[in-house]
């Protein structure tokens, strides 16, 4: 099959992280707080070097480094967050990176992002792309890369105009300079490239006629091939192109053939029809479309089953991703990158028990050489493993989660983790929080209930309307009552966590079944639905369709809009129902949920005399991306849990 090299396989890990933890004793609560000393993983394309994200003495850092030996370059990103990375030659890196900010024309936090140019040869001095650029008007995300221009090497980025368009422009990424590759309407939402990255098609959406058409480019203008009418929100989107010239389209639901499932379908430049499907799995939604960075076409898809799955159109990546799967022997295994001609690739692999090590590949010699891990030495064993499991819901219906328990035997202090979203999911491998949580003795349950996302479109809105006291929160509630069932968990010692929609869930349940749980811990949560829906109104307007969204997934499919029943579910009015302890935490610079929604609640506990601890983390975003964030919300829900379901408890 292929030569491994894993014998430099500790050396390469031990290079990552902290001493591993001694027999018996739990790894350090930093190894998991740690943001991943690998991560964004990318070949340039001569395949001489990688770029990767890391850590270097608690900063978030860039590095570059020279595969035939010789000395790292290193960048401290750690006052940014770094989204993605694209060379756009072997000698210049592109990273779009956001940061959180305050502006008079929006309400609340938003997140501003740009394209930041690394010159490798000039020890990664740096410079922003369109920085103050004629071509630019107001533009919150100025960071979205969509390819390389093949005639002149400059990078494509959509981008409003002072006239209220989007445009397509194309950046020089080694000086200033910029041009308009096409330009676009006030309802362009999207552009698509060809592989030498010319605008081929644009998507627009206008919010006022709830209307989507796809645009395509001709000798005499642009012409719509594909409109919807009556779409409160978009239907599909556009990804890139097929080898053939096809336009592959993500769409939620077709019609043609009665799909729950969201797929990637083939569509016709000339006459707007799909032609074939491109990929649809019965059980499960696509994620993630993957593009080659040489061509700009579509060559494959990621979706998730029990791990993130790659499937490949393209035949040469196809067989490699077979070979890999082979001789991993059962491991959860991606391509990552690839140089240009495919002579060197990156991949990884993970598994249950076992975070996400990396290695590159020669095609050549078939050598696979590990060259790090995304969490050190927790990649040399002693994890537990987080197991895919089913459980019965009230009604019968099987829902699924993943499970990891401590060493031993049953009954554990249990957590029941709930995620956000709520239109996410869980995936398997190695989760810091499950992982952190099953060291220190908890077994901890991620239930995938409905309302989730991932599982096609009827298991999405069965969650629908169903918040706080409806079958949503009742998944969750039965996560727990099956676990006490099958001796898993200790009845007397079951917290409920959770972050986002998960921390809307640990509150609800404090609030609507109180009796289920010892204690809760929610960590930026939604707690004010109907004020949640003020904020999106006034931060976006009455019309738009995150709005309509919004009030769609917390109302239902076709109920009324009604602010009582909203208020009925909302925990920040029924404080007076907590009979056990809260822990609130939430970050100063949430762009996605206020921190006003922690303030509220907390001031509503404390108008009950409930026993509640609220910590403000300043600087903290929605995401927990920096190392800070992530130690403090360790620290405190390792103290919060030891108090009250963990040996200190009463």
């Amino acid at each position: 099959m292929f030569r491994s090299a894993l014998a430099g396989l500790a050396a390469a890990l031990f290079a990552c992280g902290d001493s591993a933890a001694q027999a018996g004793t739990p790894p350090a609560l930093e190894l998991f707080a740690q943001m991943p000393n690998m991560d964004m993983v990318t070949l340039s394309p001569d395949g001489q070097r990688i770029a990767f994200l890391g850590n270097f003495e608690g900063r978030r850092i860039l590095v570059v480094r020279p595969l035939a030996g010789g000395e790292d370059l290193l960048a401290n990103v750690s006052e940014i967050r770094p989204e993605s990375m694209l060379w756009a030659n072997d000698n210049t890196l592109l990273v779009s990176a956001s940061e959180a900010t305050n502006t008079q024309r929006v309400r609340g936090v938003v997140d501003v992002s740009a394209v930041l140019a690394f010159d490798i040869d000039d020890g990664l001095e740096f410079r922003q792309l369109l920085r103050g650029s004629r071509r630019t008007g107001v533009n919150f995300r100025l960071g979205r890369m969509l390819g390389i221009s093949a005639e002149d090497g400059y990078v494509l980025i959509p981008a409003w105009d002072e006239g209220g368009n989007y445009d397509l422009l194309a950046a020089d990424p080694s000086r200033r300079g910029s041009r308009v590759e096409a330009g676009g309407s006030n309802i362009t939402r999207d552009w698509i490239i060809d592989r030498n990255g010319a605008a081929v098609a644009r998507v627009e959406y206008s919010n006022a006629r709830n209307t989507q058409r796809i645009m395509v480019r001709g000798e005499s203008g642009w012409t719509a091939i594909l409109e919807e009418d009556d779409a409160d929100r978009p239907v599909y989107s556009a990804w890139g192109l097929v080898e053939d010239g096809s336009l592959a389209i993500r769409v939620t639901y077709n019609r043609q053939d009665q799909a729950t499932t969201s797929g990637l379908y083939a569509v016709s430049l000339e006459t707007g029809e799909i032609t074939r499907q491109l990929f649809r799995d019965d059980n499960y939604d696509i994620g993630a479309v993957l593009t080659d960075p040489y061509t700009n076409l579509v060559v494959g898809i990621a979706y998730s089953d029990v791990f993130d799955e790659h499937v490949w159109f393209d035949e040469e990546l196809a067989a490699q991703q077979a070979m890999l799967d082979a001789g991993f022997g059962g491991k959860s295994v991606r391509i990552e990158s690839w140089s240009r001609n495919r002579a060197r690739y990156v991949v990884s692999a993970e598994a249950a028990d076992q975070p996400r090590v990396y290695y590159l590949y020669d095609v050549a010699s078939r050598n696979v050489t590990a060259i790090g891990s995304a969490y050190g030495n927790l990649a040399l064993g002693g994890l537990r493993p987080r197991q895919h499991i089913h459980y019965p819901a009230r009604d019968g219906t099987q829902i699924p989660g993943y499970l990891t328990t401590p060493d031993g035997d049953g009954p554990f202090p249990t957590v029941i983790l709930p995620h956000g979203g709520p239109a996410s999911r869980d995936t398997g491998g190695f989760d810091y929080l499950a992982h952190f949580l099953a060291s220190r003795g908890y077994a901890v349950l991620q239930p995938e209930f409905r309302g989730s996302d991932g599982y096609g479109r009827e298991w999405e809105l069965a969650g629908y309307g169903e918040w706080g006291t409806g079958l949503m929160q009742h998944d969750v509630s039965d996560g727990a009552l099956a676990l006490i069932q099958a001796n898993i968990a200790d009845p007397d010692r079951v917290c409920i966590v959770g972050f986002s929609y998960g921390g809307y869930a640990a509150l609800a349940g404090a609030s609507f079944t109180p009796d289920l749980y010892r204690c809760a811990a929610a960590i930026a949560p939604v707690a004010d639905l109907p004020g949640m829906i003020r904020y999106d109104r006034d931060r976006y307007g009455a019309q738009h369709y995150s709005v309509a969204y919004w009030d769609e997934v917390m109302n239902g499919v076709d109920e009324p809009r009604r602010v009582a029943r909203l208020r009925a579910v909302s925990p920040v009015f029924h404080a007076d129902q907590v009979q056990i302890p809260i822990l609130l935490m939430h970050g100063r610079d949430d762009s996605v949920v206020p921190i006003d929604q922690s303030f509220d609640m907390r001031n509503a506990l404390r108008r009950n005399r409930a026993d509640v601890d609220f910590i403000e983390m300043r600087g903290g975003d929605h995401w927990l991306t920096n190392v800070e964030m992530r130690t403090q919300v360790l620290t405190e829900l390792e103290r919060f849990l030891g108090e009250h379901i963990g040996d200190g408890a009463n």
